[in-house]
């Protein structure tokens, strides 16, 4: 094929220069042998959760070497009344944790030693920890959602460093001790953050430098910000900020307490006395603790060393277990639900480092929820609502973390029995925000093996405390998670949707049928899928109310196309070509990218009418997506996704529709170059398949195919903006038609090509500069040879094409230095060496050369002897220029061009007398020219030297002895 056959030249290889016959005779000028014998002429064209600390503590594990630097600094350092390790003012103490949690780096035996291993154990990968909220609370609950939360002692990094005005501390405190109605007005979300940012900063302060009473007053007045509910949509996030600073507080203490334990082994004499104050040291500061005289900092202070009663666990009314129902017990005389259900929430965070699996107080915790919600609906709503100017459904959705954070504790790990427990609560009160998170943090497989008795709790559960859709979507995502029972599958759907299908409200149906469409996807058939499209389709025609849902339709769709990935079984439902259609803006950009993607990697070839007017339909909204200011790396990437659909629609031995096909691509995908390149490569293989069913014997018929097919590339070529891409199909699109014997529509290709070789540019600047003189010279060398077999023009004659190609390199741009023009030239005089003879060494099937129209013409070897001589002067002329230019380089291509044109003469000419001078004369410059250290060019010149030598006529002989005494 003509396709192979264009990868190389007739030159023969420099190191070893190719045998030629005697000439016949010698003239007065450089003349092409006409009878050579052997022309060697080429061929034509889980990560796992590694619990290694407790997750819900806010420090983490160190490496115990810079721990134990760190305590012998602080031993040597401090006075001998401090046993707890020193404290930067300027690091957050939250970001240097070996400090913190001494249960981390502790090397005592003890009972701290195994609760740390037994909290290791307890929890799982499952267990969501409290760092993994944090961030997502901080996000949501916000006055300002444009405003994104920062807090410097939080934010991974950080360096913990606060400004602080003089006296803002103690501002701060004043406000703190002022009744609400005194202040001056109420503080925004900022002013609040850096309040809190600058008590964080004086404690770390306070504490370093032995102030533990200020300590203890920073901890109670941060306490007192969490009664303040003002700012209630903040409130969630402004809880997460203030325990971090109580942790902080609740870590220094314990970790004090912690050391005087640890400094009881080195002094055996005075152990037990060391122990016995390192507990008065526990005693004293829960007894400062229960003298505060408000509840909630009372409370908050003290839960922040709860830790700390794992001390003292043998005294009376100490035991943990104890601790902790005194403690929820004593959360009821909090007035605000809202404040009551956090602390309950902070409880259930710290006891979880003394006794994780210990579950009975946070079951009295739901309860006692259940029944200030209760009250707060019956007395309070409305005014509440109405001062704070929020919906209910908003002050609803602020208990949601601390709700989620209390049932996480209590369904992980929890007995059948605690889960009942649960259930018998919602029975009794009904609430469905309760239920909500109830179903979010039960095991998937619980929910589903249970399916049909929550179902009905949906249905059950109020509409005040939260809304039904979102229940309905929470109960999705379990069954879409878990395993229901197979006989169940059905049954549920049809339970939930008979109330899903009867939403008034078109986002509430949306959102339930967002998540029941993976639940289809994953357990029901493909059958039940379309059905389940059908009824998402009747609820979002009416009115155009799909043009409000872009995004639930979108993530619809993707789930959709996530699942199947056989695009002919997509096609098959036929409700869903009709949800593709309802997409507009950003969104059908996306799916249709989406729908590509199916379709690309789909095993089997189509020729299906509906997926054909589908790619088309969908691979033109991608395209008309995307222009000049799109990044070159998605036109690339969407690109090859076309290219990859249209390589799947094969419409077999119908060439017609193959190329209708085509042309309606080129319409379709104008702009993308590499699309057209494949697509003139694809209408190329088509007229080779064509020739191939018509056994190289074209019909009437099949000629016009393939002038229909040339006339295609003809014109899709110039569109294209890629002069490489574009030469390169210049090439190959009139080799083929030239094998299909368009000899008219080959000659047009080429003279267009020949055209086009002067947009070449000499350099190309993509990353860095580069030249595109090797690219030149190899793109010639091909089409040298496929011109080699091109018949001449009846009128124009044989020589016109080469004639046209010789002038172009003439007027094309050069560097002065470069040397490709002439080597080009070679290959050319190659050429002519070629034509000379009376058979060409190959033939394109069916198609006359010139050997068989020209050679008898006695004008066509005196004109081809002429075109010759033209050339070797045009190369003497570029030798003299490269002489001249003094730098190494041009000097070292001016001595290869020499011994090239030297073995091309042998090769290719008669060697006469005038042949043997000029080679004398090139063969004394290039030796007189070569360094002694260019090793590669004297091997070419001796082994062009023995090559002379190996020739038999008289004339090479003498030359052979002249040369040798150079």
């Amino acid at each position: 094929m003509v396709e192979q056959q264009t990868n190389s030249t007739t030159t023969p290889p420099q190191s070893t220069p190719p045998t030629t016959t005697t000439p016949s005779g010698a003239t007065g000028a450089y003349a092409l042998a006409t009878d050579k014998k052997a022309l060697k002429v080429k061929n034509l064209i889980s990560t796992t959760r590694e619990v290694d600390k407790h997750p819900l503590n806010s420090t983490t594990a160190v490496n115990n070497t810079t721990a134990n630097a760190t305590a012998k600094k602080s031993t040597s350092t401090t006075t001998p009344t401090i046993t707890g390790q020193s404290i930067d003012v300027n690091e957050s103490p939250l970001s240097k944790t070996e400090t913190l949690n001494p249960l981390m780096n502790s090397t005592t035996p003890g009972s701290s030693d195994q609760i740390g291993q037994h909290l290791t154990n307890y929890v799982d990968e499952t267990f969501m920890p409290w760092d993994t909220f944090k961030p997502q609370i901080l996000q949501q609950y916000t006055t300002d959602p444009s405003n994104r939360i920062q807090v410097s002692f939080m934010d991974i990094g950080s360096s913990g460093k606060v400004k602080i005005p003089m006296n803002r501390l103690n501002k701060i405190l004043e406000e703190l001790e002022l009744d609400k109605n005194e202040k001056e007005g109420e503080n925004s979300q900022n002013d609040l953050i850096f309040d809190l940012e600058t008590l964080h900063s004086e404690l770390v302060k306070a504490w370093k430098v032995e102030e533990r009473v200020r300590s203890l007053k920073i901890a109670i007045q941060t306490s007192k910000l969490l009664a303040d509910v003002s700012l209630i949509k903040f409130y969630p996030s402004k809880f997460v900020i203030a325990t971090e600073i109580l942790d902080t507080f609740g870590n220094f203490v314990y970790d004090r307490i912690k050391k005087r334990l640890q400094s009881s082994k080195e002094s055996k004499t005075h152990e037990i006395l060391l122990k016995e104050q390192a507990k008065e040291t526990c005693r004293n500061w829960f007894s400062k603790i229960s003298s505060i005289r408000e509840l909630l900092p009372r409370l908050y202070v003290e839960i922040s060393i709860l830790k700390c009663y794992e001390f003292i666990s043998d005294d009376h009314n100490t035991e943990p277990k104890q601790v902790i129902n005194r403690l929820i017990n004593q959360i009821r005389g909090i007035g605000n639900p809202l404040v009551q259900n956090y602390i309950r929430a902070y409880l259930a965070r710290r006891s979880f480092d003394l006794c994780p699996e210990y579950k009975v107080f946070i079951i009295q915790g739901l309860k006692d929820f259940v029944f200030s919600q209760k009250y707060f609906e019956s007395v309070q709503k409305e005014q509440l609502l109405k001062q704070y100017q929020i919906t209910l459904t908003e002050y609803l959705g602020l208990y949601s973390p601390s709700l989620e954070w209390l049932l996480q504790c209590l369904a992980h790990n929890g007995s059948a029995e605690i889960l009942e427990e649960v259930l018998s609560i919602f029975r009794e009160s009904k609430n469905a925000l309760l239920l909500n998170h109830i179903i979010s943090s039960f095991p998937p497989d619980y929910i589903c093996n249970n399916s049909t008795m929550f179902s009905n709790f949906i249905k059950e559960a109020d509409q005040i405390s939260y809304p039904k859709y979102q229940l309905y979507c929470t109960f999705g995502i379990n069954l879409v998670l878990g395993h229901p029972p197979k006989e169940q599958i059905l049954s549920i759907l049809n339970d939930v949707w008979k109330v899903v299908t009867n939403f008034e409200n078109l986002k509430d149906y949306i959102s339930v049928a967002e998540v029941f469409i993976e639940y289809v996807l994953t357990h029901c058939s493909n059958k039940e899928a379309d059905i389940f499209l059908k009824d998402i389709l009747r609820h979002i025609i009416p009115d155009k109310g799909y043009e409000q849902i872009q995004s639930h339709l979108q993530s619809i769709v993707l789930k959709i196309l996530t699942h199947i990935q056989d695009f002919n079984i997509l096609i098959g439902l036929s409700n869903f070509l009709p949800i593709l259609d309802l997409f507009n803006g950003e969104s059908q950009k996306q799916i249709s990218r989406s729908t590509l993607e199916v379709l690309s990697q789909t095993s089997q070839i189509t020729s299906d009418p509906i997926v054909v007017n589908t790619f088309l339909t969908y691979g033109k909204a991608l395209h008309d997506s995307l222009n000049s200011l799109s990044y070159q790396d998605e036109v690339r990437q969407v690109s090859l996704l076309i290219i990859g659909c249209i390589n799947k629609i094969d419409f077999q031995r119908d060439v017609e529709k193959q190329l209708n096909f085509y042309v309606d691509c080129r319409q379709a995908f104008n702009n993308f170059d590499s699309v057209k390149n494949r697509l003139v490569h694809c209408v190329l293989s088509l007229c080779q398949r064509t020739l191939g069913l018509v056994k190289g014997k074209h019909t009437t018929k099949s000629t016009a195919f393939i002038r229909a097919c040339i006339a295609y590339c003809f014109i899709t070529i110039p569109s294209i903006d890629d002069i490489f891409m574009k030469l390169n199909l210049y090439l190959t699109s009139a080799g083929i038609a030239l094998q299909n014997h368009a000899l008219s529509q080959a000659d047009a290709l080429l003279k267009a090509l020949v055209t086009f070789i002067q947009e070449i540019p000499p350099i190309l600047e993509f990353k860095q500069v580069k030249s595109t003189e090797e690219w030149t010279y190899q793109f010639m060398g091909n089409l040298i040879s496929l011109l080699l077999v091109t018949p001449g023009h009846p009128e124009n004659g044989p020589f016109y094409l080469i004639k046209a190609l010789q002038k172009v390199l003439k007027d094309y741009p050069w560097e002065r230095s470069s040397s490709a023009k002439s080597r080009i030239y070679l290959l050319i005089m190659s050429l002519c060496s070629t034509w000379a003879q009376k058979s060409l060494p190959y033939h394109i099937e069916r198609v006359e050369s010139n050997d068989t129209l020209f050679t008898e013409d006695p004008d066509f070897q005196s004109e081809l002897n002429e075109f010759y001589n033209g050339l070797v002067k045009d190369v003497l002329a570029d030798i003299n220029v490269l002489k001249d230019e003094p730098d190494l380089s041009t000097q070292k291509k001016m001595i290869l061009l020499c011994l090239d044109l030297i073995n091309t003469l042998l090769s290719v000419g008669e060697l006469n007398s005038k042949t043997c001078s000029l080679i004398f004369n090139l063969f004394n410059m290039s030796k007189k020219s070569i360094p002694s250290t260019s090793f590669s060019e004297l091997n070419y010149l001796k082994s062009t030297l023995t090559y002379i030598g190996t020739l038999d006529s008289k004339l090479s002989k003498e030359l052979y002895q002249k040369l040798q005494q150079v």
